[in-house]
């Protein structure tokens, strides 16, 4: 993901092009960009990602658990149709998961299959934190074992992760420890 414009510009800007800047910091979830909006101006970086993970917390659970639904499965069909966004492609092909072995790829289906019939929504998990295709796959394991109301939590705290990197990165700042932390989670 290439620099869209610093954070005196996204301040600054016309909504519709603010707003283009912020799309792509939340997967596939235009109203989250679009209700941040309104709480400019951003102080920093880590003020963009916190107040966007706020509106995602604020917004309820079934908006939430909306949000959730829209995230692409691990090497899914959308990694192998070729439709998933820029960013989710990069983090899924730094882990080489777009290009698993035949014994990957089906683990991984199977895996997709039981968290979905699980929890009713796709495994999403902060890849850019993660080392390597082993912790991914031990990760999902554990996670697979959680409790709905622990994995609805678990699945916040990634997001989170996903959102204070997406806009560390955009807007060439570092997240600090306290980057979009969910508060009461």
């Amino acid at each position: 993901m290439a620099s869209v414009g610093g954070l005196s510009e996204l301040n600054s800007a016309p909504r519709t092009v603010a707003f283009c800047m912020l799309e792509s910091m939340v997967e596939k979830s235009p109203w989250v960009a679009e209700r941040v909006l309104d709480l400019r101006p951003f102080a920093s970086a880590d003020d963009i990602a916190q107040k966007l993970v706020d509106v995602i917390l604020e917004a309820g659970y079934e908006k939430r658990f909306a949000l959730f639904r829209v995230h692409p499965e691990l090497a899914g069909r959308e990694a192998v149709a070729g439709t998933m966004t820029q960013a989710s492609t990069s983090e899924q092909g730094r882990l080489g998961l777009t290009s698993l072995t035949p014994r990957e790829a089906a683990r991984l289906a199977s895996m997709n299959a039981a968290y979905a019939k699980r929890f009713g929504y796709p495994f999403i998990l902060a890849l850019h934190r993660i080392p390597d295709r082993a912790a991914v796959f031990d990760i999902f394991e554990r996670r697979l074992a959680a409790s709905p109301v622990e994995e609805h939590v678990s699945t916040l705290a990634e997001i989170a992760s996903v959102i204070a990197a997406r806009v560390a990165q955009v807007f060439e700042h570092a997240p600090t420890s306290q980057s979009a932390e969910i508060a009461g989670g």
